[in-house]
């Protein structure tokens, strides 16, 4: 028989190709902080995949429902960087009282609240849980907060009263954070149950867009599965940015309603510095008063188009396993836009809404002092944790998230305060009120 003989050079690119591949299986095994979470970012891996319960009325023994809390305490002490040295007494203490108090059989409300609890003891608002059986959902509640109306109270009980008597479930760093996470539960039936609200029998009081006072009253008829849901709803179309450009009045005016940051968003900034030069105009206001979610780069990105050689960007933390990556908000050179630099005057407008990665975005702006800042404070604190990882309870498949980062604000005197505007005014008046000034 004739013998194969492989090539030296191929048996070297194959042994460098197994031991790369071993090298990445035992990083995410020891260091990553995704292992065992329901997806992985890019360079991550994770064999998990989301699961959905069954029902909300499902019950658990005892043993299955401190197995559920005993995984849940793991992964924050495994993943959140607070716990680098070991969960704290306070979760280890809430953890075996909740354990104590199950009976024989646990129902899924009572586990969760009792899961809740605990993630709340972290003081983070971005590590929390949640159920994922399947919901009915309250579908008029849904449009009429889709169309501009804000909730006032339920049942004759005042929403702040509500968030105040349920507040041991929550972590928030503002009143009307939590709020907006409290409201989050008046889309579904089961919500509702969790916060101990008939839902069969509801009036929920509204403020219109107008400000007119509306109740309207609900029953168990209003509530749609949600497959049923998906098409009864009046989803109104958001974009994450637009542009306007005023010569007249001399501004240009930038809306940021999310923080999305991809190759269509450096492309949209770039030509609205082009229009901007065009015109000539000589103020920019940039309206931040809804943006949350998504990446503080969309900061960067504008201020590559303003005269400014370096910024400080943003310090923080990175959990990996065992160690604790630490970086300082150091001075970041800018690579500018030469040719459509702005050099006017820059408006920045924040509200209670501009949240998570919204007043990272913010601080970027304000802490490196480069715009007038109008409005009221941020819903989140600048100083804050995010970039979560979620994983699922393994038998009541309570989905919950944990952060992996913790993030420093850049102006160390004023590490532990809100980011708060320079001209502090309602909401509904910021626009307004920037316009006024630049006249």
């Amino acid at each position: 028989m004739k013998q194969i003989r492989i090539p030296k050079p191929l048996i070297i690119v194959l042994s460098t190709l197994v031991l790369c591949l071993v090298l990445y299986i035992v990083f995410n095994i020891a260091f990553s902080p995704y292992w065992d979470s329901v997806y992985a970012p890019m360079g991550y891996f994770s064999l998990a995949s989301m699961r959905q319960a069954d029902s909300a009325e499902n019950k658990y023994t005892k043993q299955e429902a401190c197995q559920d809390l005993d995984y849940l305490v793991k992964f924050i002490g495994r993943v959140h960087p607070y716990y680098i040295e070991g969960t704290s007494d306070t979760i280890m203490n809430l953890l075996q009282e909740k354990k104590d108090s199950f009976g024989d059989e646990v129902s899924t409300y009572e586990l969760w609240k009792s899961a809740a609890e605990i993630t709340a003891v972290v003081d983070d608002p971005e590590t929390l849980v949640m159920p994922s059986f399947k919901q009915n959902y309250l579908v008029d509640y849904i449009n009429k907060v889709n169309a501009g109306y804000a909730l006032v109270s339920v049942n004759d009980v005042d929403i702040n009263h509500i968030l105040q008597e349920n507040k041991r479930y929550f972590s928030f760093s503002s009143e009307s954070n939590g709020v907006s996470l409290i409201t989050a539960l008046f889309q579904s039936k089961e919500g509702f149950s969790f916060l101990n609200i008939d839902s069969t029998n509801l009036k929920i009081e509204y403020l219109s867009p107008d400000g007119k006072i509306i109740f309207k009253n609900y029953s168990n008829d209003d509530y749609y599965p949600y497959d049923e849901a998906v098409n009864n709803i009046d989803a109104v179309p958001v974009e994450p940015y637009t542009s306007f450009i005023d010569a007249e009045k001399n501004y240009g005016l930038i809306t940021l309603n999310s923080c999305e940051y991809d190759s269509d968003y450096k492309k949209f900034v770039y030509e609205f510095f082009g229009k901007v030069t065009e015109s000539g105009i000589e103020n920019i206001i940039i309206d931040m008063s809804n943006a949350s979610t998504g990446s503080s780069q969309v900061a960067d990105e504008i201020i590559m188009y303003l005269p400014v050689d370096k910024i400080k960007t943003l310090g923080g933390k990175l959990r990996m396993g065992p160690y604790l990556m630490k970086w300082d908000c150091e001075n970041q050179r800018i690579n500018h836009y030469d040719d459509m630099l702005f050099h006017g005057n820059v408006y920045l407008i924040i509200s209670e809404k501009t949240s998570s990665s919204g007043t990272m975005a913010a601080e970027m702006f304000i802490d490196n002092g480069l715009v007038v800042s109008i409005g009221s404070p941020c819903g989140s604190m600048p100083k804050c944790c995010g970039d979560v990882a979620v994983f699922q309870t393994p038998n009541a498949v309570l989905s919950f998230q944990v952060s992996t980062k913790c993030f420093d604000r850049i102006d160390a005197a004023k590490s532990d305060l809100p980011l708060e505007p320079d001209i502090v005014c309602d909401n509904g008046e910021s626009l307004s009120k920037t316009i006024d000034l630049i006249k």
